[in-house]
């Protein structure tokens, strides 16, 4: 009965050294430093009324751009008299800048659609992975989710190990393995009630759909794409409209001013095209400057296994601790009943007053 009482009393000890170990090892004070850095950076963009926002901005984009070469320019290429080609292509002698974005319309529209859908997809994946281990801790406390237990089970495992040795009863060790017992359904019980496990799945899939995204190659080609659209943006306003006033032999503010009459989604996107390139504009830098931290953020607990994976080596543990100490504690008491405990049972008696 004692021999089993040992082994479990072991097997507990090094349960919690892995504990200890394994967060340390794994490198995860940092790895969930870049969490809550990553999420604190980002958490404004996933509101939802951010998302909402975001997604009114880029429909105000894709119908003005699609009204400009749908309509406004076959409209005003038939005003002035010529093909709609050559008012493209004096667009684009006059203002350099509008005749490339014209012509990169095609491909840069599809990617911050993808780019403004993946957001809105993933929007309550990021809360949920915002709320581990819970809405008002932060991410850096899973770190102690397994050391403090880790130094408790090593503790009470080596200390009834020890007193199970050299003490004569028993009392020490049975008090460690009711310890270890309470600690091991804690660990169960708070990795269940958290909720983590559908967290970290939810946190999983934001990370794969993310990938692309905070890369050097991906946030280059966003930045690229904004410039092409900002710049065009800019040669619309000073140079294009002046220049087609001109060529039409009207004022520039009446010129706009029908302009925004005749085609409304145009004009509307001309009166909020700046505040929406800011907007994306800083989107896309915060990209940017993190992706060192989404590298990070995106290896626990390391490069090749998911984060998903995280809240059962806590329930695993857990559970072996709970059972370990549990069947212990169960053979130990049982086995008092039939005085198997006691070192000289089954020793013969002698006789009363018999001679040695």
């Amino acid at each position: 009965m004692r021999a089993y009482r040992h082994v479990a009393l072991v097997l507990i000890a090094l349960l919690g050294a892995a504990l200890i170990i394994f967060p340390l090892a794994a490198g995860l004070p940092k790895k969930t430093q870049a969490v809550d850095d990553l999420t604190n950076a980002f958490r404004p963009a996933f509101t939802p009324q951010a998302i909402e926002q975001s997604r009114t901005d880029l429909k105000t984009m894709n119908e003005m751009l699609e009204q400009l070469q749908a309509e406004t320019l076959p409209g005003l290429a038939q005003q002035a008299g010529i093909p709609t080609p050559s008012l493209i292509n004096l667009m684009g002698t006059t203002a350099p800048e509008v005749g490339k974005g014209l012509k990169e319309i095609p491909t840069i529209m599809p990617r911050f659609n993808k780019l403004a859908g993946t957001m809105d997809a993933q929007a309550g994946n990021f809360r949920q992975a915002d709320d581990i281990p819970t809405a008002d801790a932060p991410n850096t406390a899973v770190t102690y989710l397994y050391l403090i237990p880790g130094i408790v089970l090593l503790v009470v495992g080596a200390g009834g190990l020890l007193f199970s040795f050299v003490g004569s009863r028993a009392v020490v060790s049975t008090v460690c393995l009711a310890l270890a017992a309470v600690v091991g359904l804690g660990m169960v019980v708070g990795t269940l009630a958290t909720g983590v496990i559908g967290k970290t799945k939810a946190s999983e899939k934001m990370f794969t759909a993310f990938r692309p995204t905070f890369t050097d190659a991906g946030y280059k080609q966003a930045h690229d794409d904004l410039d092409t659209l900002g710049k065009m943006a800019v040669g619309m306003k000073t140079k294009s409209i002046p220049s087609m006033a001109a060529l039409l032999r009207k004022p520039v503010p009446q010129f706009t001013a029908e302009l925004a009459t005749q085609y409304p989604k145009v004009g509307k996107g001309l009166a909020e095209t700046d505040r929406i390139l800011a907007k994306f504009n800083a989107l896309v830098e915060n990209i940017g400057a993190n992706i060192d931290t989404f590298d990070k953020a995106d290896s626990i607990p390391n490069k090749d296994t998911e984060v998903s994976v995280m809240p059962w080596l806590l329930l695993g543990p857990g559970a072996a601790v709970f059972l370990l100490s549990g069947v212990a504690l169960v053979i130990q008491f049982t086995g008092r009943g039939n005085g198997s405990t006691d070192p000289n049972a089954g020793a013969p008696r002698q006789p009363s007053g018999a001679a040695v």
